[in-house]
């Protein structure tokens, strides 16, 4: 099976297309004009759209997409406007000639917010909820709801390939590095991440394996990173609970 392919958009999306024998169907498609460029490139046909959540810069392309192709838009109630096909926490959806994709709630980014699995693949498309080195900002959400995302993610098998819907990568580590200086791994993304993007390639996607070695929100068990947010909120605490709500206000003002 085809590894999907990064569309680039806006300053730093990725519309994610799957290729299979019978069509192509995208993820998130925030602008219609480069998959319809793609499509026409490589004389393919749009047979689906999945939808995460239901902010513009991921929705903005359906309607276009969805009338000249007809084709099925999967998405969450939040993205009701655009999608024709309605799913919810472990919906299993059957794409023609790609395979099987579980949906997974990750509520907190939005309140609706879902994530696409492929266990065949091992392929985790997450929307905004999770990145590469970082997570979603809370903009509808609260943190009990993002530390309950990111354990149901973090469950999968840790190799599962994830598909974020930003290429963040790069600040993310730099925040990543601030909050544990002693992290080699960190440390040593920032240089594989930064020669990939010279070349102008997409950092994704990562695992989970990669993302529990250099992702703060992955780590709330290190004692270093703990110390550093303590010392930054000025506050003592002992749940992970709490250090992932001290940590993401902490990236916030970064």
């Amino acid at each position: 099976m085809q590894s999907p392919i990064a569309i680039p958009c806006f300053k730093d999306n990725y519309i994610w297309m799957l290729v299979g024998e019978q069509g192509c169907w995208v993820v998130d498609p925030g602008d219609a004009e480069p998959v319809l460029v793609w499509l026409e490139a490589h004389q393919q046909k749009l047979a689906g759209i999945l939808l995460t959540h239901h902010h513009a810069d991921h929705v903005g392309g359906v309607t276009k997409l969805a009338q000249y192709f007809d084709c099925p838009v999967w998405g969450p109630d939040e993205c009701r406007t655009w999608r024709t096909m309605p799913v919810h926490d472990q919906s299993l959806l059957a794409l023609p000639g790609i395979g099987q994709a579980l949906v997974v709630s990750v509520r907190a980014h939005t309140l609706g917010h879902v994530a696409y699995h492929f266990p065949e693949h091992g392929w985790l498309f997450c929307g905004d909820t999770l990145f590469s080195a970082g997570c979603g900002r809370l903009f509808e959400g609260t943190a009990d709801d993002l530390y309950a995302a990111l354990a149901r993610i973090n469950r999968l098998p840790v190799e599962t390939l994830l598909f974020p819907a930003h290429e963040y990568t790069l600040s993310n580590l730099r925040f990543a590095q601030h909050v544990e200086p002693q992290n080699m791994a960190a440390s040593q993304a920032i240089t594989d991440v930064q020669e990939t993007r010279r070349h102008l390639l997409p950092s994704l996607p990562s695992s989970i394996r990669r993302e529990r070695e250099i992702n703060p929100f992955l780590r709330l068990h290190s004692a270093e990173l703990r110390a550093s947010v303590a010392t930054w909120s000025e506050q003592s605490f002992q749940s992970e609970h709490e250090t992932l709500r001290l940590l993401r206000r902490w990236k916030d003002q970064y």
